[in-house]
């Protein structure tokens, strides 16, 4: 009775036994299937070249280039000709590079490695998203989006003062934020190059700082004009802006010769136009006649005379016109500021 119950107990522990080897063994089975369909398709060697891009770097140093490490895998199956770079910028432009270093084309071996300078001002696209593109020959092209380097170089104010002076203005730089300095190289007014700038160029802006440029300029030709300004440095960056320039408009009329008991002299209306920005001061009447420009020497009342806009003053202006009867003359008034006038006449033929 008593081997029976044994005999039981053992069949029922081989059982056991039994069904646990049966389990451990399906499910090594499964796995060993299951690993060797996905690890079938998940380690299948590439039948084309394909290069990545392992770094991009741009410099804080130097907008002009920028540079793109491309790897060509050990398990690559040939070799890559790295044909073209483009960059993609925020504003949907696809750009070319132009001109790297190496040149372009060149190969690649299985397992190399290469650093490519490529020459392209980004200096218009700091702190900005861009997509840079590898293109290889017959094979699989890389991109990969990347933030270029914050910089702030910035024009933060342009002043023009018409009522102190037309010679010159000056212009507000700034570089908040920035993790270098800036060497300026060169202000522009409308493309064309200031030459005569103070503090002299090149200045260095250190990076969290402004600087206030004087530019030794006549802008009376700029009067009432939108014009851009820009501000080039030697590392490539440039800042851009726009400003409308103040005018000052002066009108000349009623001028009328007088000879009074041999007293000769003429009348002029001087009137500052209501669109004008500021108050000027009058301080020189000229007249050109015949080849001379001749200095009015008494006026009354006396110069210099202040003119506000939107006002006029009437001017005595005593010359002796009889050597110049019936020729054609030109009457200019000049202010403190720079400012100045000019309209035509003729000298009467009889006293």
């Amino acid at each position: 009775m008593r081997l029976a119950e044994n005999v039981k107990g053992l069949s029922k522990l081989a059982l056991i036994i039994l069904l646990a080897i049966f389990f451990l063994l399906g499910a090594i089975l499964s796995y060993i299937w299951t690993m060797g369909f996905y690890a079938s398709s998940e380690f299948q060697l590439p039948s084309k070249t394909n290069v990545s891009i392992e770094n991009v770097q741009f410099f804080a140093q130097d907008a002009t280039f920028f540079n793109v490490t491309v790897l060509n895998p050990s398990y690559s199956p040939s070799v890559a000709m790295i044909e073209r770079i483009k960059v993609a910028t925020i504003d949907g432009k696809v750009q070319s590079i132009p001109s790297t270093f190496p040149e372009l084309s060149f190969s690649l071996a299985p397992g190399r490695s290469q650093t490519i300078k490529c020459f392209w001002n980004w200096g218009n696209h700091t702190d900005q998203l861009v997509d840079v593109y590898v293109l290889v020959t017959d094979g699989s092209g890389p991109a990969v989006e990347v933030r270029t380097v914050f910089m702030n170089l910035t024009i933060t104010n342009v002043i023009f003062e018409p009522s102190v002076t037309a010679s010159h203005f000056n212009v507000t730089v700034a570089s908040m934020g920035s993790p270098t300095s800036f060497d300026i190289s060169g202000i522009f007014v409308d493309e064309a190059k200031a030459t005569d700038v103070t503090p002299t160029l090149p200045h260095t802006l250190i990076s969290n700082a402004s600087r206030t440029f004087s530019i030794n300029r006549d802008w009376t030709d700029l009067q009432g004009k939108t014009v851009s300004l820009a501000v080039q440095t030697t590392q490539g960056f440039v800042a851009y802006k726009s400003v409308t320039v103040p005018q000052v408009k002066l009108n000349i009329s009623n001028i009328v010769f007088f000879n009074i008991t041999d007293s000769f002299y003429f009348n002029a209306t001087i009137q500052n136009s209501a669109e004008s920005a500021a108050k000027v001061d009058i301080n020189n009447i000229t007249v050109y006649v015949e080849g001379q420009n001749i200095t009015i020497g008494i006026v009354d009342p006396a110069l210099p005379q202040a003119l506000v806009p939107n006002s006029t003053v009437p001017l005595k202006c005593t010359w002796d016109w009889r050597p110049f009867k019936g020729k054609n003359a030109t009457v200019t008034v000049d202010t403190v500021q720079g400012f100045k006038a000019s309209t035509e006449t003729i000298v009467p033929s009889t006293p």
